[in-house]
């Protein structure tokens, strides 16, 4: 199944410019301008085949989805859309009719598999997702049923998510056990978004609450810093806030800013998207690569670092802050030169991939680096 993208002239598994098949890195030949774009180009595009190759399947024509792992299976709802944001970036990067395509059939399957009202599901946050890959899915092809499908959604989750217990926020689940950057920040992006595709002021209002609740509840003003999740205390007293940093809620809230300061202007947001990623850049990294998030007591960590990249890119390109591109490369370089032998990319960045099962999610994340790094 061919995949959408510029065409590759790496082919998976063979060496390219300072990379080895076998995850070794090699010395990278003085390589600037059209010639390094033009060798992450080729990189992203083979990166992006060797995914298709390993993970995408077609259920009958024009209804096609993501395998859970190498073995088979089916990707769970929130992966299949964040895997369809995957395509969505390589769309961004190339504007690629395949890839449109590609977005087109993943979306028709998304829908018939899941239906097309997703508060049956207790996770606020993984509806999110949906509504976001959606949203981009209707900025990509203009078809409306992707607009009307994210905002009927969206709104309904809103309605059960946002109360005023701990003065607001997002319950990450219908339980209503904490509330959480997982999904204030991703419903923020989401607001951003409909209030761009629709006009309506209500949607950036609530963008704007969202965000101050976050930034009030779990932001560190001071570092950058961006927490994870509250809840009630013992024995239903009090607020514990749980610190643990996920680059994908550094990302998020990045992402969220951005979109806030583009809309209105607001100096602040622009600040506090930038000490998040310096922030990020200093203390989630190891030797400047993004650290590995798996086995962190979150069976979803592996894609998380695609999240971030995705918005840490944008902000950056949107503000011109050119100072972040090495770091970018750095990564982009290190998780390509650390394929394995069908150029599938593990959620490790640092070290080879290891053979045999893997799983799509974890692979997700190094395309969504390539392409971005690689994206104009």
């Amino acid at each position: 199944m061919a995949a959408c993208g510029k065409p590759a002239t790496v082919t998976p598994g063979a060496a390219a410019s300072g990379t080895s098949p076998s995850g070794r890195p090699s010395p990278s030949p003085s390589v600037t301008g059209a010639s390094q774009a033009a060798a992450r180009n080729a990189a992203a595009a083979a990166a992006f085949a060797s995914f298709d190759t390993a993970f995408y399947r077609r259920y009958k024509k024009h209804r096609t989805y993501f395998a859970t792992s190498t073995v088979g299976g089916y990707a769970d709802f929130w992966k299949q859309s964040e895997m369809i944001e995957m395509v969505e970036d390589a769309y961004g990067g190339t504007h690629d009719p395949l890839c449109k395509q590609m977005i087109v059939d993943l979306e028709t399957q998304f829908s018939w598999y899941y239906g097309k009202t997703w508060t049956n599901r207790i996770w606020n946050d993984d509806i999110t997702w949906a509504v976001i890959a959606a949203l981009r899915a209707y900025e990509i092809t203009g078809d409306k049923q992707y607009l009307v499908l994210a905002q009927t959604n969206f709104d309904a989750m809103y309605a059960r998510a946002w109360t005023g217990e701990f003065g607001g926020g997002m319950w990450w689940t219908t339980a209503k056990t904490q509330k959480d950057v997982t999904t204030t920040a991703p419903a923020t992006i989401a607001a951003c978004m409909l209030f761009k595709d629709t006009r309506d002021p209500a949607y950036l209002a609530k963008a704007k609450t969202m965000y101050a609740w976050v930034r009030a509840n779990l932001y560190n003003a001071r570092t950058g810093a961006v927490y994870d999740h509250l809840s009630h205390g013992t024995n239903g007293k009090g607020t514990v806030v749980y610190p643990t940093p996920f680059t994908y809620n550094q990302g998020t809230f990045i992402g969220a800013a951005n979109l806030l300061f583009q809309l209105t202007g607001r100096r602040s947001y622009f600040e506090d998207a930038r000490r998040t990623l310096r922030w990020t850049q200093k203390n989630l990294t190891v030797h400047g690569i993004l650290r590995s998030e798996a086995g962190v007591g979150i069976e979803n960590g592996g894609g998380f670092k695609g999240i971030f990249i995705r918005y840490a890119v944008r902000f950056a390109r949107d503000n011109h802050l050119t100072a972040f591109e090495p770091w970018f490369a750095l990564n982009a370089a290190a998780a390509w030169s650390h394929r394995d032998a069908r150029g599938l990319i593990g959620q490790a960045w640092a070290r080879p991939t290891r053979g045999g099962l893997l799983y799509s999610w974890d692979c997700s994340a190094g395309v969504v680096l390539l392409e971005v790094v690689s994206a104009p």
